[in-house]
């Protein structure tokens, strides 16, 4: 027996196990097209109405601006573009089969391909080819959520761990969502045929397909996903499963009646016969706004103008011909950019430390570098917990506070990055919806204070009775910490005499981040904190083991980068996500911080499904985080791109990984 909830009796509260997909180098993960937009964001979408200028006066500083459910098409119209843009980019896409690759130089050129589905600008979504998002708060938009019963033997999900399981006896008020995605009318393949919802639930069985490479956590937790009509689809979850992106859970058409090279129609293929094929991997029909015309390898592909566009009667695309060149140089793009060789740069290839070339060539009127605060995050990360017999000197709430006080990163900011991010305050920027309410937007937590990290230090017994420049405990220290779930503490010693001195671990041969550690190592030295940095390899930091650095939480301080998307990402310090052998060593709570109401406020919130009621539960959550400070947040990493200057509506994202986003836009006059 169902029986329908309304909006406001819907408050779901249970348990989230399943955590965000993050990498431990963002940078080079990027956007899978292949999966759900929500699937896209938890592993890398890097930015709403961002406004790009195109005035060689000056440089453009993107900041975020809201955005709706829907997709606005407002853009400046182009009169008499150039018929041809040239785009310089890093890498040659491995694949454009959308279940074969998530290479961002791939996502630069399927956004021609592939309309959409949904966007994902300014940390929210909005629909593109479907009509809108079902929304439960928005009356008829297609969304329900019911409660329903299972009987013995039935998949659900378990409200406490969020895994699906199976039913032993008979369960009862289990929510169950289901949401309806319809198509925009006159949305066409390349070749004329219209593009149906059975195009995508051809998609979303190869996504669940086990020979494709695809999480499999949306598949599994899917009751169906069918066609409902020639334009509408259905996604249905399993009883239990309280998807707060459930509105996302479309999947990017594919054309099933396009012919593989032994002439079979792609639905009539398995998945590996389809990954492998060249017809899909390097010509997919497209319903965007250009398809692929050539493709030379190790140099270039060629786009040109698809007849069956639909918004063709807009006028749009403006371009006849989008080429996108492969250089992989840094400095040989800015040159071809400069020479005007090619009219776009990419961020995959552009990089901060270009800054003053960047400037120069924009003060003589060359190009329009863009500046976009980003959505990768460096961070330094404390040990709480050490699993070797190193003294947890992290343990101390208040030496950890004491550091953050102690940490110039407003200079980070300006000198490293320069003045083009902010200091992050916690593990979201201060642009998105879920930022603490009671912050100002350019309030600092831990604003930069030596004098009061010295005052912490000073009363917690830390001294430099020596006078060698470094503090000592001048007396047993001791620091509890909460080691588990349950709320179980455990008292760790600093023994006197022990020196404030702790090793700085992160990767090796990147210049941002052996900036940064400098400045730190120095802005301890000030306090009295004395910092050994320690340069690793990427796989021997990143290592998932009993042994791994991180994993093992064999370090003391740990600077790297996460990702944040549309979704907070919470589940990166709940109490259960400590890597353990429990978890193969998988969990990304490498701090070893635990705290149950942080977990509990944190949980209900992802599992919330009115975003309203969500936020002031985000907010608790993020007050604890920020005040015991297991993690010193630094700033957001720029991300760096230029074009000539007769380049129209340029508009980059914070939360969209590909600039080539709106590239139906795009128009140039090279006279500009």
């Amino acid at each position: 027996m169902k029986r329908l909830l309304t909006l406001l009796s819907v408050l779901v509260i249970a348990t989230l196990a399943v955590g965000a997909c993050q990498s431990d180098e963002p940078e080079q993960a990027v956007q899978d097209q292949g999966q759900t937009v929500e699937q896209q964001a938890q592993g890398p979408v890097d930015g709403g109405a961002v406004e790009g200028g195109t005035a060689a006066e000056e440089p453009v500083d993107l900041m975020p601006a809201p955005a709706g459910d829907s997709m606005v098409f407002d853009h400046e119209p182009v009169v008499d573009s150039e018929p041809t843009l040239i785009i310089g980019q890093g890498l040659e896409p491995a694949s454009l089969y959308i279940y074969g690759g998530s290479m961002l130089a791939g996502t630069h050129v399927l956004n021609s391909i592939y309309d959409g589905p949904i966007e994902g600008l300014d940390y929210d979504f909005q629909a593109v080819i479907i009509e809108q998002l079902p929304k439960m708060e928005n009356e008829g938009s297609g969304a329900t959520l019911e409660m329903v019963s299972v009987e013995p033997g039935a998949r659900y999900v378990d409200e406490k761990t969020q895994e699906v399981v199976t039913a032993t006896e008979a369960m009862t008020d289990l929510p169950q969502i289901t949401a309806r995605f319809t198509l925009r009318d006159g949305v066409t393949w390349q070749d004329g045929v219209p593009v149906t919802a059975d195009d995508s639930v051809f998609s979303q069985v190869l996504a669940c397909d086990e020979d494709s490479p695809t999480s499999k956590v949306l598949c599994e937790r899917t009751e169906h996903y069918i066609a409902v009509d020639e334009k509408t689809t259905e996604w249905m979850g399993i009883p239990g499963y309280t998807d707060p992106t459930y509105y996302t859970n479309y999947y990017t058409p594919l054309p099933r009646h396009q012919l593989g090279s032994t002439g079979e129609r792609m639905d009539e293929m398995s998945a590996v016969a389809i990954a492998d094929d060249e017809e899909f991997t390097r010509r997919p029909y497209s319903y965007g706004p250009f398809k692929i015309k050539e493709w030379v390898a190790d140099d270039h592909i060629e786009l040109e103008r698809n007849e069956y566009y639909w918004r063709a009667d807009e006028g749009l695309p403006y371009l006849d011909t989008v080429v996108h060149k492969f250089i992989e140089d840094a400095n040989t793009l800015l040159a071809a950019l400069i020479a005007g060789d090619v009219d776009v740069a990419t961020q995959d290839v552009l990089d901060i430390t270009q800054f003053d070339a960047l400037s120069d060539a924009e003060a003589k009127g060359q190009i329009t570098p863009y500046y976009v605060s980003g959505t990768v995050w460096e961070h330094i990360d404390f040990n709480l917990q050490p699993a070797d017999e190193r003294i947890a000197l992290g343990a101390c709430k208040l030496v950890r506070q004491a550091i953050a006080f102690g940490t110039d990163r407003a200079t980070m900011v300006d000198e490293i990055q320069e003045g083009k991010t902010k200091i992050q305050n916690t593990f979201v920027p201060d642009a998105h919806w879920a930022y603490p309410t009671d912050l100002a937007p350019d309030e600092v937590v831990y604003n930069y204070d030596p004098e009061k990290a010295k005052e912490i230090l000073d009363l917690m017994g830390f001294e430099d009775a020596d006078g060698d420049g470094i503090r000592e405990a001048q007396e047993d220290i001791t620091c509890t910490v909460t080691v588990d779930a349950t709320g179980q503490t455990k008292e760790l010693p600093i023994p006197a005499g022990t020196p404030l001195s702790l090793t700085l671990n992160t990767t090796s041969g990147n210049e941002m981040r052996q900036q940064t550690t400098l400045l730190f190592q120095q802005n301890m030295a000030d306090i009295g904190v004395d910092i050994e940095l320690d340069y690793l390899a990427a796989d021997v930091f990143f290592e998932k083991s009993a042994d791994g650095m991180l994993t093992g939480r064999r370090y003391d301080l740990g600077e790297f980068a996460w990702l944040t998307s549309v979704r907070p990402p919470v589940a990166l310090y709940f109490c259960d996500l400590i890597p353990s052998a429990d978890n193969a060593w998988t969990g990304q709570n490498n701090t070893g911080w635990c705290n149950p109401e942080y977990d509990r406020l944190a949980k209900q919130a992802d599992t919330t499904l009115e975003r309203d009621l969500a936020v002031p539960l985000y907010s608790q959550a993020q007050d604890i985080f920020m005040d015991e400070i297991p993690v010193l947040p630094l700033f957001a990493r720029v991300k760096v791109m230029g074009t000539a200057p007769g380049v129209k509506n340029f508009e980059p994202n914070a939360t969209v990984n590909s600039e080539t986003w709106n590239i139906e836009h795009w128009g140039l006059n090279r006279d500009e």
